[in-house]
């Protein structure tokens, strides 16, 4: 199985706990065949660069595992359909492990600031 990332940017109008239930929504297809999540974070609500289909601000999603690349399109299709996701983006990594140790925690990081506002 290969390494993804994908960044899902939710409705803003979503209540915490329907994001909770997007995200285990998600990890479930993932799961279900056969694949591994290594992270799942919720970024929380942010301001976009640009207005996504009518949306200022969206709860961003990210999401670390291993997958099948059959999984990959049920979990995309399913991204496609659903109301509540606004855009999603998925990109492959060389290595999930090499991933987790690089990427800076983005909320954490002192040195990345996200205007909210």
């Amino acid at each position: 199985m290969k390494g993804y990332e994908t960044i899902c940017i939710l409705h803003p109008d979503l209540t915490e706990d329907q994001v909770k239930e997007s995200v285990d929504v998600y990890t479930k297809i993932i799961t279900d065949d056969g694949g591994e999540v290594h992270k799942s974070d919720i970024w929380g609500l942010k301001k976009l660069a640009y207005q996504v289909k009518g949306n200022p601000r969206g709860y961003f999603v990210y999401l670390l595992y291993a997958a099948k690349s059959d999984t990959i399109r049920e979990l995309e299709r399913i991204l496609r359909i659903t109301d509540t996701n606004i855009r999603y983006m998925t990109v492959r990594v060389m290595s999930i492990e090499e991933t987790l140790k690089d990427k800076p925690q983005l909320l954490d990081d002192p040195t990345l600031t996200i205007q909210d506002g």
